[in-house]
């Protein structure tokens, strides 16, 4: 066995066991037992079934994955890619049936009580409901399938694979989105009058499961993937026409964008229905807050974990300035909200300034490490008895008013336009920054420090606008947040404010304003509306930003920028790779000649 199979096989041994511990790890905290509850497809696809799959199916991709030797990426070929797959998924699955039969081994009253999340119920759902020599075979072969079709997706030309992702990505989302797209087509129905609204939705899907037909699967997974096929052959063109357009008549087409926009937005909180609005508002509270904080991290690169003290701030104030004499707070002068807002803005910008000061020579971790200290002092300050008078302690403040304009904010559909026109204020300002001289410094800024400010770049103003501005704006979430829920508790200002917003524009793309927007959605609003996601969002958060630092670190919409600087240093780091390869092999011939030389 050559070098080449004997790295191929190490690999094959890493995925597979990679995989089946992650399976096991999934069914041992409970992810997999209480995800079973939620049928994707019919009543035999759940998605406990399709977790327990996916870990499997992403070994046999990944573990063919090119790799670089002496500075080439080298690909493996495709029979040894459908091999390896195969023998990565089959010891994924081996695994998994051990770590079954541990669990019955050592099913005692003690291992149940560490072991909580293993259950009958949950070894029924690892072994299908039969026996273990069965389930070890059905596992084993199922888990090299699995790994094969990964490692086969991996091998296909892009042209298909791309389609192929698509069909399968939008099945599942459109799965999981099953408590919006019937209300939204059943109310549609009603509203235009057209019969029977479950004709709308009945083939799509099922009244008993809840999940998807079986029909409905296969055309929105063949949709998706003819319109990505059409998109791939036609998509250059449209965008150059798009582009001709735009170049004569710009205007109009943004406008006409705009107007179908609001439109959309106009109309989605009586297509979605109550439950979903409230989602919205707190999808769009959370992307003020990335707007915010993509400021000041996507835009300028200055690491910030403190990001929960402006969303403090906001609230608190909020509170303070606009409550009555029963909030809790001795300070209570009654000002109406939008009055209220730009001094609330103004005290946020403030503190950026105070916080940004005396950071500003630090970089990367240790602004990190610094920042989070200031977020958990403004946590520590709100508890506190110095200003318990003043905040209400561990308390908090009551009876914030949720009832201005003539409108109560406290039903979830009209609280989802207040808080549409605060975002749409923010992604106009944070659009008019990006392409400023103020946000062409940040990245000067951010891309090499040392050069911008030799190129005349006062980095130490820049560095305080950012996060002046940057807390501005993500104050807003603050002062939105304390109108949706009325009251304001000390626990909900930790630090899981500031990861939960960094994690949306480190999803969506840092410096990219529609990434925020799908980064809120995807990692706020699907978990919100899935009731087992829960418990796990934070282990959720944590394995979707390793697998977007793994898979995809630009984002799911990176900025242009951003991404030519992350293209860049990857080409940097491959050519330093090279040198150093090369440098060991002469090393190398140098000890073997001197070896030679002595015998």
């Amino acid at each position: 066995m050559n070098v080449l199979d004997r790295a191929l096989g190490r690999r094959i041994i890493k995925a597979g066991l990679l995989g089946g511990f992650v399976v096991a790890y999934l069914a041992t905290v409970g992810m997999i037992g209480a995800f079973n509850v939620r049928n994707l497809i019919g009543d035999k696809v759940t998605l406990g079934r399709v977790l327990l799959a996916l870990p499997v199916f992403m070994v046999g991709a990944l573990v063919t994955r090119p790799r670089l030797r002496g500075g080439v990426l080298q690909e493996t070929p495709p029979r040894a890619t459908l091999i390896a797959g195969a023998g990565a998924g089959a010891l994924a699955g081996g695994i998994t049936i051990a770590a079954v039969y541990l669990a019955q081994a050592f099913n005692s009253d003690t291992v149940r009580g560490i072991f909580v999340a293993i259950t009958p119920q949950l070894i029924d759902i690892m072994t299908f409901g039969r026996s273990l020599p069965v389930a070890a075979v059905i596992l084993i072969l199922a888990g090299g399938l699995l790994g094969t079709l990964g490692a086969l997706l991996r091998t296909v030309p892009k042209t298909y694979r791309r389609p192929i992702m698509v069909g399968l990505i939008t099945v599942l989302l459109t799965a999981l989105l099953q408590r919006i797209i019937p209300v939204a087509l059943q109310e549609l129905a009603n509203k235009i009058g057209s019969g029977n609204p479950q004709s709308w939705t009945g083939w799509l899907y099922s009244q008993t499961f809840g999940g998807l037909t079986v029909i409905g699967a296969v055309v929105s997974f063949g949709v998706s993937a003819g319109i990505a096929v059409v998109w791939a052959r036609r998509g250059p063109w449209v965008k150059e026409r798009i582009g001709e357009i735009r170049g004569e008549n710009r205007k109009a087409l943004t406008g006409g964008a705009a107007l179908v926009l609001l439109g959309v937005l106009a109309v989605l909180p009586f297509l979605v229905g109550t439950v979903v609005s409230l989602v919205l508002g707190t999808v769009g509270i959370f992307m003020l807050m990335g707007l915010g904080l993509n400021i000041v991290v996507g835009y300028a690169g200055l690491l910030d974990l403190g990001y929960v003290a402006f969303f403090a701030v906001g609230a608190y104030l909020t509170g303070v300035l606009t409550a009555g004499p029963l909030s809790g707070s001795s300070l209570h002068p009654q000002i109406p909200f939008l009055l209220a807002i730009p001094i609330v803005m103004l005290a946020a910008a403030l503190t950026g300034l105070l916080i940004g000061a005396p950071v500003l020579r630090l970089r990367g971790d240790y602004l990190a490490i610094v920042t989070l200290g200031f977020g958990e002092i403004a946590r520590v300050l709100v508890v506190s008895d110095l200003l318990k008078k003043q905040l209400g302690g561990s308390l908090g403040l009551n009876q914030i008013p949720q009832h201005f304009l003539g409108v109560g904010f406290s039903d979830p559909e009209k609280f989802f336009y207040l808080v549409t026109v605060f975002v749409l204020l923010a992604l106009y300002v944070s659009f008019r920054l990006a392409r400023s001289r103020i946000g062409r410094a940040w990245n000067a800024m951010r891309e090499d420090e040392q050069v911008a400010e030799a190129m005349g770049i006062s980095t130490v103003k820049y560095k305080l606008l950012a996060f002046a501005l940057g807390a501005a704006i993500g104050c807003l979430s603050g002062a939105l947040f304390a109108v949706q829920l009325g009251s304001l508790e000390p626990l909900g200002f930790n630090i899981i404010v500031s990861i939960t917003a960094l994690a949306v524009i480190i999803l969506g793309g840092m410096g990219s304003i529609p990434g925020v927007v799908i980064g809120a959605l995807v990692l706020i609003g699907i978990p919100n509306l899935l009731d087992e996601f829960e418990a796990y969002r934070l282990l959720i958060y944590g394995a979707v930003l390793v697998a977007i630092m793994i898979l995809r670190p630009q984002g799911l919409i990176p900025n242009v920028r951003r991404m030519r600087e992350l293209q860049e240093e990857e080409v940097e780091q491959d050519a330093w790779l090279k040198r150093s390869g090369d440098a060991s092999v002469d090393a190398t011939l140098a000890v073997g000649s001197a070896v030679r030389e002595g015998e």
